[in-house]
């Protein structure tokens, strides 16, 4: 279709940038984590083998990183041509995210953080593009096409929205559901990302470490 064309033409630049800027973000985040674990062997020489064994992860996820950051062109690239026959999908909007069904019947989630809405050639459509709802993923990025006189809200998202539960919007935050919800999310992430934990807890301990040896 010309206006898919037109769309993807016009918004490429926009694309990239926030492809690439996942990928700065985490970059960033790996060369302060290098950084701190160099001066901490550096400085206090302690735990030689097992800060080595993480100086060889952390640099091949960075090599990995770089790698993937380079691919904008051909990612953006890869969407348009899925799109030479629009994909249009019906959203339904949450309260940090928007979900929707794929061709293969499976549910995809984006963050409502970071993600954006580019007017479309084609007037009924808007062109989305946003982030995966996912904490670690090889390609983040979602752009596709949706109808905003179609989309739907999840009903708890529309209830709040509309203050129509009974609570006071500070309540709501203390509520047996509420409190159930962020325990259990809390104990995914903490399942799901032990190994992350682990380089934190060592990052802040090394940081730590050197500010008393510095001072």
């Amino acid at each position: 279709m010309d206006f898919v064309k037109e769309d993807f033409a016009y918004y490429r630049r926009s694309f990239e940038l926030m492809y690439r800027s996942y990928f700065r973000r985490r970059m960033i985040a790996l060369g302060v984590a290098i950084l701190i674990i160099l001066g901490y062997l550096f400085l206090l020489q302690e735990s030689l083998l097992l800060n080595i064994i993480l100086l060889v992860i952390l640099l091949g996820m960075m090599a990995w990183l770089v790698s993937l950051y380079q691919r904008a062109s051909e990612v953006v690239l890869a969407f348009e041509e899925e799109n030479q026959v629009p994909q249009i999908y019906q959203l339904t909007e949450f309260e940090d995210h928007y979900a929707f069904h794929m061709k293969d019947g499976t549910t995809m989630r984006v963050k409502k953080n970071g993600n954006r809405n580019f007017p479309s050639n084609n007037k009924q459509y808007t062109l989305m593009a946003g982030y995966k709802k996912v904490f670690f993923v090889r390609q983040p990025l979602m752009i596709f096409y949706y109808d905003l006189l179609e989309m739907k809200y999840d009903e708890a998202y529309r209830l709040k929205r509309n203050r129509q539960n009974g609570f006071s919007r500070w309540s709501r935050y203390f509520s047996f559901r509420s409190f159930k919800g962020s325990i259990g999310n809390v104990f995914q992430f903490l399942l799901g990302n032990i190994f992350f934990l682990f380089i934190a807890y060592r990052l802040i301990r090394y940081l730590i470490d050197i500010l008393l040896h510095v001072f």
